[in-house]
Order: structure tokens, then C-alpha cells, then sequence
């Protein structure tokens, strides 16, 4: 057994804190583990802090030189740099769903999905290859296109992406997503994906809130975990990574289910992405 994976059997055995001290926290994690790698073609030196999951270590966003340094948002034309892949839809089998309705904290974004698609895949994948570890590829999961990028979705009003981390035994899921926030969303680890295993939430200086967490690891090895900021600006970004497959059966065959190794993305590495500037609905 791993020692994340022991620390994680430690950590859901006593009771979450109910708010995160984050620059204690990123204190503690300081003195207990620090590795820094040069990040090939950014230019950017990035001292990668491994957090582990415990009531008592939760690093935070990285606005400490010795946290996190991911690349800063891409400037200039997004629609001329992001080399999109074109997404053809599928011929609907049935009427189109309905736009769901519901009360937003501010007045909702204006911009063109294709724009900000185009926007945010740019600020997604360097993050995403600052992040991720040597010896493995970051592969998107849109039909004919390898690179990960967004996709809008109008019955929800939201942009998400999938990727998957390949290598060394690796086959991890990522997903971000991005969603207007409901004007009646809760705050911290009610609006997680997993409320029960949240392990704490915080306010940052900025406004925004973060809430953090992962499950136990099963018995069959499942693991996940996520990082959901409420940004002060009406736009709520959940960054997941877990390491759960379903190769479809053919002819009818039923699905196979199976689990990959730990996933290799600290809860800090979630936060790292989740709380980028260039993350957000209203830029």
C-alpha cells in the first residue's frame, strides 16, 4: 500500500474540518514535501508541492512563489491559436433537451460558445502539461481530435473538457468544468461533488471559495478526487481526476469496469488548475 493511499485510510477515519486555513496549510506542506521541476517550453520554474489528503494538510492556490507556478493565460486571438479540432455533432435521436432554467448570481455570459471554447482550451492545456508529471501524455477524448479541449453545452449552460493521462501504467481521468453559479448554490462542501467526502473549505482573499476532497480508496482501488472553486465573478470551475474505466462490450456485450493505479494529480494540482484566472465565464 502506498503511503497516499494509507493516508487517505487515515484521513476519512477521523471527522473534516470545516474550513481550511490555507496558508497554514500551505506551510506545513512546505516542510514536509517540496520537489521543483523546470517546466519544459514554458520557461516557467515551478516548485510542485505533493499535498496529501488529511484533515490536517490541504495546500491552496498558488499564490506563493513557493506553491504552484502555472503559465499565465494565454493573450491574443484564442480562435487563431488554440488549433481546434472541429466537434461534429451527432444526429439527434429525439427532440432537442430543453435549456435548463434557474436563477444565476449574476447576469449570464455573453460570449459566443465557439469563442469561448477557443478561450479556454487555451488556458487548459499548458496548465495541464505544467502540471503533469514526466512520462505522460495528456490525450483528449473527442472523437478524431488527440489534444484536450472544451465543448460547450447548451442544455446546461456549461463548458467541460476530458483528458486522459497515459503512461507509466497510467490511464487517469480528468475533467473541468465550468457553470454559471446558482444564485441558490451552496457554499463550500454542500455544492461538491461528493458532499461526504469532503475534506474542508475555505475563503480565498479574492472572494472566491474552495471546497476540496476525495473518497476512500475501495476495495476495487477506486479513487477520486476534486477541487470546486466559487469564483467571486458568477462562474463555479470543478477540476475531478479519478481512475475508473468502461471499455464498452461489442455486439451487446455487457461493459467491463476496471481501475488503474492511484491517480497521479494532487488535491493541490486540482486547485492549481481550478483557481487560474483564465478559468472563468466572464473574462
Amino acid at each position: 500500500m502506498d503511503d497516499l493511499t494509507q493516508q487517505l485510510r487515515t484521513a476519512v477515519a477521523s471527522s473534516p474540518p470545516t474550513r481550511i486555513d490555507v496558508d497554514r496549510l500551505i506551510a506545513d506542506d512546505r516542510r514536509r514535501r517540496h520537489r521543483g521541476r523546470v517546466l519544459a517550453g514554458t520557461g516557467v520554474a515551478a516548485a510542485v508541492a505533493a499535498a496529501v489528503v488529511t484533515p490536517a494538510l490541504i495546500a491552496g492556490p498558488a499564490a506563493d512563489p513557493d506553491g504552484f507556478a502555472l503559465p499565465p493565460a494565454a493573450t491574443g486571438s484564442p480562435s487563431a491559436d488554440a488549433s481546434l479540432c472541429p466537434v461534429v455533432e451527432p444526429d439527434p435521436s429525439g427532440p432537442p433537451a430543453p435549456q435548463q432554467s434557474y436563477d444565476t448570481v449574476r447576469d449570464r455570459p455573453t460570449e459566443r460558445p465557439d469563442a469561448g471554447v477557443a478561450r479556454l482550451t487555451l488556458v487548459l492545456r499548458p496548465a495541464l502539461a505544467a502540471v503533469v508529471p514526466a512520462g505522460l501524455t495528456v490525450d483528449g477524448t473527442i472523437p478524431g481530435c488527440d489534444r484536450v479541449q472544451f465543448t460547450y453545452e447548451k442544455s446546461h449552460w456549461h463548458y467541460y473538457a476530458h483528458a486522459r493521462l497515459r503512461g507509466n501504467g497510467q490511464a487517469d481521468n480528468v475533467t473541468v468544468t465550468l457553470i454559471p453559479t446558482a444564485a441558490d448554490e451552496p457554499v463550500g462542501c454542500a455544492a461538491t461533488p461528493d458532499p461526504g467526502r469532503c475534506t474542508g473549505s475555505s475563503q480565498l482573499p479574492d472572494g472566491s471559495s474552495l471546497a476540496v476532497g476525495a473518497t476512500r480508496p475501495g476495495k476495487e482501488g477506486h479513487e477520486r478526487r476534486w477541487a470546486q472553486v466559487r469564483r467571486a465573478d458568477g462562474t463555479t470551475v470543478t477540476v475531478t481526476t479519478d481512475n475508473h474505466h468502461i471499455t464498452r462490450g461489442e455486439n451487446g456485450a455487457t461493459p467491463t469496469v476496471r481501475f488503474g493505479p492511484p491517480p497521479v494529480l494532487t488535491v493541490a494540482q486540482l486547485t492549481a488548475i481550478a483557481t487560474m484566472s483564465g478559468l472563468t465565464l466572464y473574462p
